[in-house]
């Protein structure tokens, strides 16, 4: 059994691969006070029979030299995915390939590998929403990083020590108390960013492309959005599975 794993700042995802090489649904848990290496544990006690796994993190050294440890003990082969110059049909478009988000890389794998050929943007929303643009050819222009829904919302509320709260249910952009106006100028300052982003780099992109939304806030932001914006949530998910094909053939 191979699984595909996505270790996120907040969140563990997994899939498993089935035998005609397409991802299972996307299955999440929230890691919550635990540290996200308990996940994992708990995870690889779930699958007994899991031989390989496809990882991509965004989390420290020390956790992946753990997981390696844990599959070593398990007898599992895991192949720890990283941003490199080139590789999948991606061109890295960071100065330095290696800084550029594992994560971010495998969207880009993803999101070009589906593209039928045309241009991409890739908006991650997430903890922290990245949106990235990829050329036709599979070369990475770069992108953007800025604070996710929630971070965007807990920054203000820190700001004012705690004498705020908000509300997310409803939003409008005539609030009427205090908490739903900062729960809707998160919201539509994150859907105006996203937009304006997306406006910007697409008037120095190959026409026509596509718009990806991913990250666990993507279909909570995908009905402000006014355009064509495309819902893929295991986004990743189709990444890592092309990535393990593709290192798989090598490996013949």
């Amino acid at each position: 059994m191979v699984l595909l794993v996505d270790a996120g700042n907040s969140r563990l995802k997994w899939s498993e691969l089935g035998a005609a090489g397409n991802p299972s649904a996307q299955q999440a848990l929230a890691y919550g006070d635990r540290p996200a290496l308990a996940s994992v544990i708990d995870l690889l006690d779930a699958y007994p029979t899991v031989g390989h796994i496809t990882l991509v993190h965004v989390l420290t050294q020390l956790f992946a030299d753990s997981v390696q440890e844990a599959c070593d003990q398990r007898g599992i082969q895991l192949h720890s995915v990283r941003s490199v110059a080139r590789a999948y049909g991606i061109t890295n478009g960071y100065q330095n390939p290696a800084a550029l988000g594992a994560d971010r890389f495998v969207g880009l794998v993803a999101a070009h590998h589906q593209a039928n050929g045309f241009a991409s943007i890739v908006i991650d929303c997430g903890t922290a929403i990245t949106v990235d643009a990829v050329e036709s050819d599979g070369r990475h222009l770069g992108g953007l990083i800025l604070p996710g829904l929630q971070l965007s919302a807990d920054a203000l509320i820190a700001r004012a020590q705690g004498r705020l709260s908000l509300s997310f249910e409803h939003p409008g952009i005539f609030a009427d108390s205090t908490d739903r106006a900062i729960g809707s100028g998160c919201l539509f300052g994150i859907v105006g960013a996203i937009e304006g982003i997306c406006a910007r780099m697409q008037h120095r992109m190959s026409a026509p492309l596509v718009r990806v939304l991913t990250g666990g806030d993507a279909e909570h932001l995908r009905p402000w959005l006014q355009g064509d914006y495309q819902v893929q949530p295991d986004l990743l998910m189709h990444g890592l599975s092309y990535i393990t094909e593709q290192t798989a053939c090598t490996s013949c």
